[in-house]
């Protein structure tokens, strides 16, 4: 399936177990667990379209699966892929706890289940071999791995234990899948095949492979797994968790493509971790095979792990500003026999970027048709014009209809081509015909005034919000208000600048050698000044040569001059009372 809007944000469960795989939590392989199971998937929320089923190395439940789906059931899901899980022969860990790497091959979903069968399950069950504990039983089993041989080896592994333990052991088939491991090499050989060349992916899971040991001898061979493999799979309690998973192979300098995966053994009403739904992961491509080969490529683009990608949430909340779908169709009574646009009918990616296409092939009527149906204001088409589809003479426009659809769900926008967009309506986009580009770009002068400074000013402005706008009427108005105070207050700060700047070279001259000198020589000519008033000045009386007759004489006139005083007083008072 190839959606008409190309990639988008849906998500993506590639480690899904069925009632059918030999380890689940189901409640057995019957058709009632069977019935819950596919209603479970069919109650998924709608964010999820991709789904991988991963039944170990057996297909019969993804079979089962598919055959559902072409019966009608699991409408909800886009692609359905195969994933063989199987456990790798390269062990690590201590004595006490053995660890060994779960090894996943997704396979196209374009690849028949008889082809998997034949040319890789079949190809690498004679390259097995059991855990340390159990490998003298090879030579007694010696077996190809399917479910009734791998029954036969847990019945004689569970024999071999003493009679006190065969209550700590499980079923003889989960015992037998248990203690089976396939050689890392084979697989790799069996992939070689023609029928899988660019049909499959491998993933290793993160945390059996974190929790192996290595000896001093084998880390290499432990970065070599991971990083040969497409992904690294998790299954994580919380988002928190997986970013902590992912940093810690960055960290490790190995593959750090991790994927977050349900590996759901249980239904989704349960307690466990491993249930169906409990996945975080949203991947944006194409739900096909390819698109997924188009993540390794781009993992950082196009994988997100958490609630929801910051794209959809934008949408979620701006749905009004994001286009749906377009459609552009003859009117009912056109006689018109040229088809054009009958019956042209788009679907929009909301992260669209561009119009891609040969000359002629319809970008300038798709982007003028868009322009017409957002009610914008430019006139400079350069399809929807009288010289064109709008020609007076045979004007084709007046023959087709266009209608847009929001993803906001509002009533659509229905238009004849042939008309205008009536005055005072909103605009819901800005629209540059590609003709008006070329007249700005190629204008011979480019800076203040000219029409390209016009145009950006135009788009800056459409960018500020209502509030911000300040009641101003273009850019420049607003900037002119904006920065009237800010210049009145560069001109203050100048002139005290300048006050400043004329006392620090005062002060510069004071500390000059020049000014120095000058001052030196002043203070030498008033020396000498001094020194020639000191030599002339006039020789003191000496006050011992006042008689006594002349002391007196002069207390007898200034008591006279005091009374004349009092008296010219008392007079000046008495013609003031008088008056």
């Amino acid at each position: 399936m190839n959606d008409p809007k190309g990639s988008i944000w849906r998500k993506w469960d590639l480690h899904i177990h069925t009632p059918s795989s030999i380890v689940n939590e189901y409640g057995g392989d019957t058709e009632q667990i069977w019935e819950r199971f596919l209603k479970d998937l069919e109650s998924l929320p709608p964010q999820f379209k991709v789904i991988g089923i991963n039944d170990y190395i057996f297909l019969d439940g993804y079979r089962r699966v598919c055959e559902e789906k072409e019966r009608g059931r699991l409408k909800n899901i886009d692609l359905i892929l195969p994933v063989i899980e199987l456990r790798l022969d390269k062990f690590g860990g201590t004595d006490g706890s053995l660890s060994r790497v779960n090894f996943h091959i997704i396979f196209s979903n374009e690849l028949d289940t008889e082809i998997i069968q034949e040319q890789f399950l079949n190809a690498i069950r004679s390259g097995y071999s059991l855990t340390p504990e159990y490998e003298d039983r090879k030579i007694e089993w010696g077996a190809i791995a399917t479910k009734r041989s791998l029954e036969d080896l847990g019945r004689k592994i569970i024999e071999s234990v003493p009679l006190e333990k065969k209550s700590q052991y499980e079923s003889p088939l989960r015992e037998g899948f248990n203690n089976i491991n396939f050689s890392y090499e084979k697989i790799k050989d069996a992939l070689k095949s023609p029928y899988f060349e660019g049909k499959y992916i491998t993933a290793v899971g993160k945390t059996e492979w974190a929790d192996i040991k290595w000896n001093d001898q084998s880390p290499a061979e432990k970065k070599s797994i991971i990083n040969s493999a497409g992904f690294v799979f998790i299954s994580s309690t919380t988002v928190d968790a997986f970013y902590k998973a992912k940093n810690s192979l960055s960290i490790a300098k190995v593959n750090d493509r991790l994927l977050d995966c349900s590996d759901a053994h249980n239904f989704s009403d349960a307690s466990s971790k491993d249930r169906i739904g409990n996945c975080f992961t949203w991947i944006k491509a194409d739900p096909t095979f390819e698109g997924l080969k188009h993540v390794l490529n781009e993992p950082q683009e196009r994988i997100f792990i958490g609630e929801i990608p910051e794209k959809l949430k934008k949408i979620a909340h701006n749905k009004t500003k994001y286009i749906k779908s377009l459609r552009i169709y003859k009117i009912a009574n056109s006689k018109l026999e040229e088809e054009w646009f009958d019956n042209c009918e788009l679907s929009f990616n909301p992260g669209i970027v561009s119009i891609i296409g040969n000359k002629g092939m319809g970008k300038s009527a798709l982007t003028d048709i868009l322009a017409l149906l957002c009610n914008c204001t430019c006139k400079d088409f350069s399809f929807l014009k009288e010289d064109k589809f709008r020609e007076r003479k045979n004007n084709k426009s007046s023959r087709f209809e266009a209608q847009i659809v929001w993803e906001s769900g509002n009533e659509p926008l229905t238009r004849n081509l042939a008309d205008d967009v009536p005055p005072h309506e909103v605009e819901q986009a800005k629209y540059i015909p590609q003709k008006h580009f070329e007249k700005i770009c190629n204008e011979n002068v480019v800076g203040e005034g000219s029409v390209f400074d016009e145009e950006l000013k135009k788009v800056i402005f459409s960018h500020v919000s209502v509030s911000d706008r300040l009641s101003c009427s273009s850019l420049d108005n607003l900037l002119d208000y904006k920065t009237r105070e800010i210049k009145d207050l560069i001109v203050d700060l100048r002139s005290e600048m300048k006050a400043i700047n004329e006392k620090i070279v005062k002060s510069e001259n004071f500390v000059s050698d020049d000014y120095r000198e000058e001052i030196k020589k002043q203070l030498e000519s008033k020396r000498q000044e001094l020194d020639i008033q000191d030599r002339n000045k006039p020789k003191e009386v000496d006050k011992t040569s006042v008689t006594i007759e002349t002391d007196k004489l002069i207390k007898d006139m200034r008591k006279e001059i005091d009374e004349l005083s009092s008296n010219i007083t008392e007079t000046n008072e008495n013609l003031v009372v008088n008056l």
